[in-house]
């Protein structure tokens, strides 16, 4: 597997080839991915638990759960915006800055509930602040990785870093059932305010300098935005990623999951106590996916890898519609959609962050990850929006059917009518832009 070229070390500081084990030797990224792994836990309690607080205790609408939603993701939108000023400061401060203010804000639900003068307007508030603060983190985490470790350990890290993702979702919606169904759902939401603050101090103790931004030459905002587009939208094995997660994102980020929840319990007839049990399963099909994606890059080649992952993955959606009929076929159909979702979802990020991280020129990282980021995310809130609308005024049967479809198929000829497929290798980042 090719690694992104660099400048050659001389002298007396010069470091030795890192050795294949050095990874788990090295207590800053397991610092940073002890604080993160905590994190996602605490994270996945809150994905199930803020939906219910709205829906069953806020009384929310279906076109009022849509607004959540759209509330949620609209921060993507700056994500082009961050990629710069990530790439024109150091990325530690930001991820702690990102930790604190998400505890302190997610803090308020449980407060105001004992309080008794939780709003539904008052979530709108905590969900979009908390969007904002988690697009900056999201673009200085993918960002700070390489500065951590070396390129050679990129794909690796990846992996860790992803299985954590894997394991909270499959822990997560099952702890965060166990804990509703024990106490209301606002004061579960604590779990997350703690592991917020946990990774806040885990990133402080971080030990390892990291070096100065590379000066822009006084380049506007517009400019550096531009010059990141522009790299994108030139690289052919770039590009289709970034067109087929766009498509993705409207259809299946933002209207398939503004709808999931809500449509689980009143279109299937599924009880809520089960909702978070057929998450969990998307959980173990993620720890599986985390666990083979650096296999099947290394067997298969990263193009191959995001291909077919991308095939069955996308097609597995399309199960959620269609399930129906007894109530051992529905959740039947549901659980093998979240198990195979949630496996080829991590096979897909992991090759796709790799090949970005290792792709790019060290001073656009951050606003090369932003732009894919965005072109993948910023469609979400329109497809929110329009969640609540269609599915209220069409049901949300048909909605959910249509959103399947186009999400699937679509990105899959993207993918396959581009030069991905013949991929063999990650490709090296040029020395300079």
């Amino acid at each position: 597997m090719a690694s992104p070229s660099t400048e050659p070390s001389t002298g007396p500081s010069a470091e030795p080839t890192p050795r294949p084990d050095t990874l788990m030797r090295n207590h800053d990224f397991l610092k940073l991915w002890a604080g993160q792994s905590l994190s996602l836990v605490g994270s996945q309690v809150t994905v199930l638990a803020m939906p219910i607080v709205a829906f069953l205790l806020l009384n929310a609408s279906v076109a009022e759960m849509g607004i959540l939603g759209a509330l949620a993701r609209l921060p993507m939108v700056l994500f082009l915006v961050v990629g710069v000023w990530v790439d024109r400061m150091r990325r530690r401060p930001v991820l702690i800055v990102s930790d604190s203010v998400r505890a302190l804000m997610l803090a308020t639900v449980p407060l105001f509930f004992l309080l008794d003068v939780l709003t539904l307007e008052w979530l709108y508030v905590v969900v979009f602040v908390m969007g904002v603060f988690g697009v900056l983190f999201e673009i200085a985490y993918r960002s700070y990785l390489p500065t951590l470790i070396a390129p050679e350990h990129l794909g690796q890290g990846n992996s860790h870093l992803q299985l954590s993702d894997s394991i909270s979702k499959a822990a997560g919606p099952s702890l965060a059932g166990l804990l509703i169904a024990a106490r209301s759902a606002p004061l579960v939401i604590i779990i997350d305010v703690a592991t917020y603050v946990a990774s806040a101090l885990a990133l402080l103790t971080i030990r390892k300098r990291e070096e100065p931004p590379a000066p822009d030459h006084g380049a506007s905002m517009l400019t550096a935005i531009r010059h990141g587009l522009a790299w994108v939208m030139s690289q052919p094995l770039i590009r289709p990623l970034a067109i087929a997660s766009a498509v993705y994102s409207f259809f299946d980020i933002g209207i398939l999951q503004t709808l999931y929840i809500p449509y689980l319990v009143d279109g299937v007839d599924i009880p809520a106590a089960w909702v978070g049990g057929v998450l969990a399963v998307g959980g173990v099909g993620a720890v599986i996916g985390a666990w083979l994606s650096i296999r099947a890059m290394k067997r298969f080649g990263p193009g191959p890898t995001m291909l077919w992952s991308t095939v069955v993955g996308n097609g597995a959606l399309i199960l959620v519609p269609l399930a129906g009929g007894p109530f051992w076929l529905a959740i039947t159909m549901l659980v093998i959609s979240q198990l195979l979702v949630g496996l080829c979802t991590q096979v897909f990020v992991v090759n796709n962050i790799t090949v970005l991280q290792t792709a790019t020129p060290r001073e656009l990282t951050g606003r090369v990850i932003a732009t894919i980021w965005a072109m993948g995310l910023v469609p979400a809130p329109l497809g929110a929006l329009a969640a609540g609308l269609l599915g209220e005024a069409l049901g949300m049967r048909p909605v959910v059917l249509v959103a399947a479809l186009i999400g699937a198929l679509v990105p899959i000829a993207v993918l396959a009518l581009s030069p991905i497929p013949k991929m063999r290798t990650i490709p090296e980042a040029p020395l300079t832009t």
